[in-house]
């Protein structure tokens, strides 16, 4: 188990830092980045590395009731559309505060409601410490969006004392900000119910004498089938309408490229090694499992935030944000007795 929580943390630092990529990739536009981060990161990245340990694994996923297949797939479709509104949120109201509020509602519903649909209820005292952790995170994730709000306002007086009549703007920016990064943790969410629902195929796998490490990514082919339709479509669409394949040709445009490749790769890293961890954890592992990712992702989100100067300037918010981040270790460490008691 305890190999579980060190593969979980690995795949906590690339989900922490993937964010990173969605920042600062001109000479792209948003849709030209988004095309070739659902290529790469959503399809490619997935279907190879599934393919290099499990080589048959498209057998067992036609072994799948279709049903399943279906529901997976939906889910991903939802997690699709919200993680185009979290790459707009990130442009919007930066790293550390669209993480804080998307992870703290995928974190609670994703955890919870898989336990719920599959009847997969622990002992009393692992089930009580997990909603004590659950609640712990929540916690924590409303001081953190505190710390967001405080900045915010803090930022709102500063600007308005250089440029009258931009506060107005920038109020406007938040709440929508704030809408986007709400309604993509419900996706999130949606994303490990589909995840979840998926690892039937997973068992088919197992039944067929495959590591069930291995058939671990299975589940995630399934699922971000949904997904890749989801983002590719509506960057495809974007692309088009505004004219912006053009940006594949300018300027500097190798940088892009290469920082557009590079986020696949980390972002589907994090959940390569999520999936792994969840079988590692034990039987309740993808709901403890997604609950502490996603807490200990918004950590090193956080980190990423105050390197890359997101708190420069705002001391008070900044104390916000370290204690936020302080209660949510309390609740990884919390979550990790719940699963050991499961």
């Amino acid at each position: 188990m305890i190999y579980g929580f060190l593969l979980l943390l690995a795949a906590s630092l690339f989900q922490g830092s993937f964010g990173l990529g969605m920042k600062k990739y001109q000479p792209f536009s948003w849709e030209a980045f988004w095309v070739v981060f659902s290529v790469i990161g959503i399809l490619l990245i997935p279907v190879g590395w599934t393919w290099l340990e499990v080589p048959a694994f498209m057998d067992y996923v036609r072994q799948t009731p279709a049903q399943v297949l279906l529901i997976a797939s939906f889910c991903g479709l939802l997690w699709g559309i919200s993680s185009i509104l979290f790459g707009k949120a990130v442009d919007t109201i930066g790293v550390s505060l669209t993480y804080g509020i998307n992870m703290g509602i995928s974190a609670s519903l994703g955890s919870l409601i898989p336990l719920l649909i599959f009847g997969n209820i622990p002992p009393a005292r692992s089930f009580t410490l997990l909603l004590i952790g659950m609640a712990v995170m929540l916690a924590g994730v409303v001081v953190i969006t505190k710390a967001g709000l405080d900045k915010d306002k803090s930022g709102k007086t500063q600007q308005s004392e250089r440029h009258s009549g931009q506060g107005g703007m920038q109020g406007k920016g938040l709440s929508k900000g704030l809408l986007m990064a709400s309604f993509a943790g419900l996706g999130s969410a949606a994303m490990n119910i589909g995840f979840s629902y998926a690892n039937q195929t997973l068992d088919i796998a197992a039944r067929h004498g495959v590591s069930e490490v291995s058939a671990s990514l299975i589940p995630w082919v399934i699922t971000l089938s949904g997904g890749f339709v989801a983002n590719f479509a509506y960057a495809l669409y974007k692309l088009i309408k505004n004219r912006s394949y053009r940006d594949y040709a300018s300027a500097g445009s190798g940088k892009a490229y290469l920082k557009a490749i590079v986020t696949s790769f980390v972002w589907f890293f994090a959940l390569g090694f999520y999936a792994k961890a969840t079988v590692m954890l034990g039987p309740i592992g993808s709901s403890v499992g997604w609950l502490a990712f996603n807490g200990l992702a918004l950590i090193v989100s956080n980190a990423w935030g105050l390197k890359d100067g997101e708190w420069k300037g705002f001391a008070r918010p900044k104390k916000w944000l370290l204690a936020g981040n302080a209660i949510l270790i309390v609740s990884w460490i919390v979550v990790g007795i719940s699963n050991s008691l499961a």
